[in-house]
């Protein structure tokens, strides 16, 4: 293949023609045209796609039929919901009244909540009251 059908496979695949018909316009055989592309990274493969990560901005590669990935990692992920938890919709808020003390309060995520604080629990369960020191 000479340079000249190597940069116009480039320009034509970036403006998205298909392997056959670049085949077929250059007089190549399709299956150099896609080795070509595949090694150069012009492959563009319809199954993968790519996104950034909403913390940090890097690349991340999405692959069809799997989940779509917002984040690059477990640090970036936890990162982005601590410093933005007002924008999280909270769909798990239930309201509960405590055992012990009778004041209400609200928790995320645990629907069988009975206390609203370690030192309510240990003073209705145990009958004294709670000592963060005691081991």
């Amino acid at each position: 293949m000479t340079n000249e059908e190597k940069s116009q496979i480039i320009s034509l695949r970036s403006s998205g023609v298909g392997y056959i018909t670049i085949s077929q316009m250059l007089g190549v055989s399709n299956n150099t045209v896609r080795s070509f592309c595949r090694r150069n990274g012009l492959s563009g493969n319809s199954d993968e796609s790519k996104t950034s990560c909403k913390q940090c901005g890097k690349q991340i590669r999405l692959i069809r039929g799997r989940k779509p990935r917002k984040f690059c990692s477990d640090r970036c992920r936890q990162e982005w919901w601590n410093s933005h938890m007002n924008e999280v919709k909270h769909r798990a808020v239930y309201q509960f009244i405590c055992q012990h003390c009778g004041k209400s309060f609200s928790a995320y995520g645990n629907k069988n909540r009975k206390y609203c604080s370690r030192a309510c629990y240990i003073a209705d369960r145990y009958g004294k009251p709670y000592d963060s020191h005691e081991s």
